[in-house]
């Protein structure tokens, strides 16, 4: 190696050190994924998937007034489509119907970061797969709320 190289490597090759930091987290229900699992027969409200890759969402977000841990506050997603519901690529209407928001495609399409959008959107804009108990399914109140505190029209 050059001399150069085997200084810049020596320099990185140090003890580790121990950061000792405070965590802050908004408490929440422990069973509430095992409820929406359950209620949603451990299938994403979106694909249908079951494959035990399923997620727990809040549908108005544990950080927003009001949000509680309730079945009707919750929709079992897979990984992908959770992330992508809490960052607000999708999100769900007052019909029950997920949505693709076209502000967040504009902003993604700016950054040449649109690979794969045809796939990802193509089991949006159907009803999503809903509890059968109807005393389970998100409530419009909810859903108007959610929107509202993500910002989408």
């Amino acid at each position: 190696m050059a001399p150069d190289l085997d200084t810049a490597i020596a320099q990185l090759a140090g003890p580790r050190q121990v950061v000792v930091q405070e965590v802050r987290r908004l408490a929440r229900e422990a069973n509430f994924r095992d409820k929406v699992v359950r209620a949603y027969d451990h299938r994403c409200a979106v694909t249908g998937i079951q494959l035990r890759l399923i997620d727990a969402a809040h549908i108005l977000p544990v950080g927003a007034p009001g949000s509680v841990d309730s079945v009707q506050n919750g929709l079992c997603l897979s990984p992908t489509y959770h992330r992508a519901f809490d960052h607000g690529l999708i999100y769900l209407d007052e019909r029950l119907v997920m949505r693709l928001s076209q502000h967040k495609v504009t902003a993604l399409r700016a950054l040449g970061q649109v690979g794969g959008l045809d796939s990802f959107q193509a089991p949006l804009g159907n009803l999503i797969f809903l509890p059968p108990d109807a005393a389970q399914r998100p409530t419009r109140d909810i859903i108007r709320r959610a929107n509202q505190f993500r910002r989408i029209a």
